[in-house]
């Protein structure tokens, strides 16, 4: 498990998955397709992700209280393209916790796997997370409508030299 100075990052579980339950956190993540059962499969996805890789989405635990707040981590794509991924409440937003996380998942990233870039898929109209993305180092790279049927934009972080 991963530990940040407010934040535990264990491996993201069904229990977790509260934080579909807002519309305005899951609409550019998938929006209506997160419906009880779509949440019990992308969770369940997630859960594959570990078993397999060791690694994947992680929750997002504030520390202070012991809510979950969000989920943070790595996911692969078919393709095998890896991203980093960040969703945060609605209510902890602004706070710094997706960044927080964001740095300690590409920090392990950088210091444990082969990869010599990490991705960023995010909707083009998530201003936000686009915004974390750069401060995080990562640049546009390229949009495609092949990964989840709408477009999405690609950003790209190339691994510190």
């Amino acid at each position: 498990m991963l530990r940040t100075e407010r934040l535990d990052l264990p491996p993201l579980e069904a229990t977790h998955a509260a934080i579909y339950a807002d519309p305005a956190v899951s609409a550019y993540i998938g929006g209506s397709r997160l419906s009880l059962e779509g949440t019990r499969t992308q969770v369940a996805l997630f859960e594959a992700i570990w078993r397999e890789h060791g690694h994947g989405q992680s929750a997002v635990i504030e520390r202070a209280t012991g809510r979950v707040i969000g989920r943070a981590g790595l996911h692969y794509w078919p393709d095998g393209m890896l991203e980093l991924g960040y969703v945060i409440a609605r209510y902890a937003q602004g706070k710094g916790y997706a960044r927080e996380a964001g740095e300690a998942w590409l920090a392990w990233t950088w210091a444990n796997l082969p990869n010599d870039h990490i991705t960023a898929v995010i909707h083009p109209d998530n201003a936000a997370s686009i915004g974390l993305a750069l401060r995080l180092g990562f640049r546009f790279d390229h949009q495609t409508d092949k990964l989840t049927g709408t477009t999405v934009s690609i950003y790209r972080l190339d691994r510190p030299a």
